[in-house]
């Protein structure tokens, strides 16, 4: 495949080099670019606003809007008008004989400019990739805010989202969906016609983020409540007994199990004198006592998310070790105390939140992978085995969704009433900011479709665990949790039918969702 990538030479990133190394490697793909003739640079003060956030917080090279003109301009040169497919960077209509162009909108706009716009006015992210081999649909993505106040993470995130969005774009063999799509023509004239007006409105605007916001005093805890009869999806609202950390860090990510009687509830335990967490375990009785927490597997790299369960007589554990860049399989050797590591399940990926379901007579795990400069709660990858221990395979659709509403897991799944419920995260707004369940309709070799259908609402707390063993229930609670002694949680119905994206469809309007 003949493939030009269409940019302003104003503007030659990092995130186009990112898209044009992955082109090229794939076998049979030829890769050249071509300049516009208009020139749209960004303002001097995204430039200094970026500088400055490297110099507070640190940040190395390898982002996404690091000048790479050298690079870029090395690749072979070529004429928009005689390839297979235009990836339009440029902000301007590109000229071609017919071919396919592909050209991305940030929240409406082409190009950096309709991200920093959108961070600069503490917008939602949303990418639209209108393709002109499906002009009654777009390719979607939403992906996450970092920090709402860190402009260039926002930045990585939304880039490295589109990247991604425009590579399985290109794998795609379906028409995209085509819920909620506007009319590919006008809304590309629309954004480009926008241009000028969004550049003068960032420059007034991106200085405010170099102001950093105190957030003291917040933290996470874990809720947790025993009720043998009913679960906080059933009954809709419930009491939860709250336990928090020490003033050296913070608990989150429970996950009850119960062990010949005992009921154990398995946390990660940041440590802030080690900078990383550790997965520790406590026990808890129903007079609403708990033990202190105990750690029970540690590593030199940060450890969360103890995904426990029981398989074949053994107990098993499957902790986030996204820093180790493995998905890694522990085994109980003396429960629930000391684990031995098995197997690395995948290796090579920085992967978050691995969430085990048995289906189909296979095995599937749900992960949250970073790509390139994303967050790792943009995105949804699902790999396939015929054994826990086996051959670990990717889906054919992956990543199955780029959405940070609907991506990242937030619990073991939830068999109710015949139908398979899946706990994610929804990072829309800010990491751990809440939490939705949806409903499997489709898990195949080929296929995943999703459906939201619920909601924990917390009041003022941030949640992104759930999950519910043996009667024992666990949230986690982010915010002012010290001192906190109980908090109200209540489940219920989505408010209103969410927008579709690949991968989910919207909830029919006549949906009974009084159970979830």
């Amino acid at each position: 495949m003949r493939i030009c990538l269409y940019l302003d030479p104003s503007r030659l990133l990092r995130w186009h080099q990112w898209l044009a190394e992955a082109l090229a490697g794939t076998p049979g793909n030829e890769v050249s670019c071509a300049f516009a003739t208009t020139r749209r640079p960004l303002p001097s003060i995204c430039h200094l606003l970026i500088d400055l956030e490297r110099l507070i917080y640190g940040f190395g090279a390898n982002r996404a809007t690091d000048p790479v003109e050298t690079a870029l301009r090395s690749l072979p040169g070529g004429s928009a008008g005689d390839v297979d497919v235009v990836i339009n960077f440029s902000g301007e209509e590109p000229l071609t004989a017919g071919g396919r162009v592909l050209t991305p909108l940030f929240n409406g706009i082409p190009g950096e400019i309709g991200v920093m716009t959108a961070l600069a006015n503490d917008q939602d992210l949303l990418i639209d990739l209108h393709d002109t081999a499906f002009p009654s649909g777009s390719w979607k993505a939403r992906p996450a805010r970092l920090d709402r106040d860190v402009f260039a993470a926002g930045l990585d995130s939304a880039l490295s989202c589109a990247v991604a969005l425009i590579l399985k774009a290109l794998r795609e063999e379906a028409a995209p969906d085509v819920h909620g799509a506007r009319a590919a023509n006008t809304s590309c004239l629309g954004a480009f016609s926008a241009l000028a007006f969004a550049t003068s409105t960032l420059a007034s605007k991106a200085i405010r983020f170099v102001d950093v916001l105190a957030r003291g005093g917040r933290a996470w805890g874990i809720g947790w409540r025993f009720d043998e009869g009913t679960s906080l999806l059933d009954k809709g609202e419930a009491a939860f007994h709250v336990l928090t950390s020490q003033a050296d860090g913070y608990l989150a990510d429970p996950f009850p199990f119960q062990h010949q009687g005992r009921n154990f509830i398995f946390v990660e335990q940041y440590l802030n004198a080690k900078s990383r967490g550790c997965i520790a375990v406590v026990t808890a009785d129903r007079n609403g006592t708990t033990t202190p927490p105990q750690i029970v597997l540690e590593e030199p790299h940060h450890l969360s998310y103890p995904f426990v369960f029981e398989q074949d007589g053994e107990i098993w554990m499957i902790p986030e070790s996204g820093a180790a860049r493995s998905v890694s399989l522990y085994r109980a050797v003396e429960f629930p105390y000391r684990w031995t590591r098995e197997a690395h399940l995948v290796e090579g990926i920085e992967c978050y939140d691995t969430t085990l379901l048995q289906h189909a007579g296979a095995f599937w795990f749900f992960v949250s992978p970073r790509v390139w400069g994303s967050t790792s709660w943009d995105v949804l990858g699902i790999y396939r085995a015929e054994s826990l221990t086996g051959v670990w395979t990717p889906h054919a659709e992956n990543p199955v969704l780029i959405d940070a509403t609907l991506s990242r897991p937030a619990g073991a799944f939830i068999r109710q009433g015949g139908r398979t419920l899946r706990p994610v995260q929804d990072c829309s707004r800010r990491y751990g900011g809440a939490l939705t369940f949806c409903q499997i309709d489709t898990l195949d070799r080929s296929k995943f479709v999703q459906t939201p259908v619920g909601r924990i609402r917390s009041g003022a707390f941030g949640c992104h665990t759930y999950n519910r063993q043996s009667g024992l229930e666990v949230v986690d609670l982010f915010g002012h949790v010290g001192g906190l002694r109980e908090a109200t949680i209540s489940c219920g119905p989505l408010a209103s039918r969410p927008s579709a994206a690949h991968g989910q469809v919207p909830a029919p309007a006549d949906s009974n969702l009084a159970t979830l």
